[in-house]
């Protein structure tokens, strides 16, 4: 477990180096650029960096969500797959297992959707590079097994404790998720009034 948490968080600071590859290999282009008169040999090199670009974060992406889903013991390879259509690009997630892909809601549960989709909030987060260090999630792991639920929290505490000091705040009825916070508010509605208190977490980190 351990290790699947290390490789997560290992995807997440390779960004850094595949960042300084794509701005050594633009500045090249660029430079390159001033002396080429020809517009169709600058356009073919543009969509070559366009490739290349799309290539590390399908890779990027890819590698966060698939030890993300492997953390929570789900069988899955994710695959992000860019492709053309009516002149723009999209893209294509997948879910891989012995070599067939399906659609992540297609036969595969929504509680592996659901750490899919919070992977990738994650990824998205990891890449933009502006955003802020806040994650506000809702009920994030509520089509999740019992069984699978404190293999979630694990992972979601691992998490906020990476570089760059992620922090989630969420809102959840999901037990093993509540106790893994460092910081636990309970909200209890009376007489149409909501009542907000702290509650003490036993060996909160």
């Amino acid at each position: 477990m351990n290790k699947l948490l290390e490789n997560l968080k290992d995807k997440l600071q390779d960004r850094r180096t595949s960042e300084k590859i794509l701005e050594i290999t633009i500045a090249k282009l660029e430079k390159n650029l001033i002396h080429m008169e020809n517009l169709n040999e600058a356009r073919a090199i543009f969509q070559k960096a366009s490739q290349v670009t799309q290539t590390q974060l399908s890779e990027q992406i890819s590698g966060i969500v698939t030890s993300a889903l492997s953390a929570v013991g789900f069988p899955y390879s994710f695959v992000v797959e860019f492709v053309e259509r009516r002149n723009t690009t999209e893209a294509d997630l997948w879910f891989e297992q012995n070599g067939k892909r399906k659609k992540p809601l297609d036969s595969c549960g929504y509680g592996a959707a659901d750490i899919a989709s919070l992977a990738l909030r994650v990824a998205y987060w990891k890449l933009d590079g502006e955003a802020r260090n806040v994650l506000a999630l809702d009920e994030p792991t509520r089509n999740l097994s019992v069984d699978k639920q404190p293999l979630a929290s694990m992972m979601i505490r691992e998490l906020s404790r990476m570089e760059g000091g992620l922090q989630f705040i969420i809102v959840t009825h999901q037990k093993a998720l509540a106790e893994s916070a460092d910081r636990l508010f309970t909200v209890v509605k009376e007489n149409y009034i909501s009542h907000v208190t702290q509650k003490e977490i036993e060996n909160a980190n």
